[in-house]
């Protein structure tokens, strides 16, 4: 299964997502801020990357922003409570590809992860092959 670098500076998100994708048989690293979520993306490979936006020192927007520049090719879902359409338009215009709004279901987390890691399978096949 797939590889998912969790950020979020609040504790029990990162434990409640962790045990969700865990139980799809995904291996999750979990990190409270950006600085060690950057870390974590110099020091190892992810298939997906999911974050907080408010977060300090670095931000939701700068991490993306940050690990798009290191892994332009991993996909970036954004779990946040401060879901508006011009933070999503932001978030996606940075490279991020997804949006889930806090709280989140269960089903929309699973769904939305298989999706993404879907799409970066045949993105990578496509280009093993000389496609993409």
């Amino acid at each position: 299964m797939a590889r998912i670098l969790l950020v979020d500076d609040e504790d029990c998100i990162l434990r409640t997502t962790a045990i969700l994708l865990e139980s799809e048989g995904h291996s999750t690293v979990c990190v409270l801020n950006g600085n060690e979520a950057m870390n974590q993306l110099d020091a190892a490979e992810f298939d997906l990357l999911l974050t907080d936006i408010r977060m300090v020192p670095v931000d939701g927007m700068e991490l993306i922003k940050l690990a798009k520049a290191k892994r332009p090719k991993m996909p970036v879902i954004v779990i946040s409570a401060y879901c508006s359409d011009k933070t999503a338009k932001e978030a996606t215009q940075l490279g991020a590809s997804g949006y889930i709004k806090k709280p989140f279901k269960v089903d929309e987390v699973h769904a939305r992860v298989a999706s993404h890691l879907k799409i970066r399978r045949v993105l990578s096949g496509l280009e093993e092959v000389g496609l993409g």
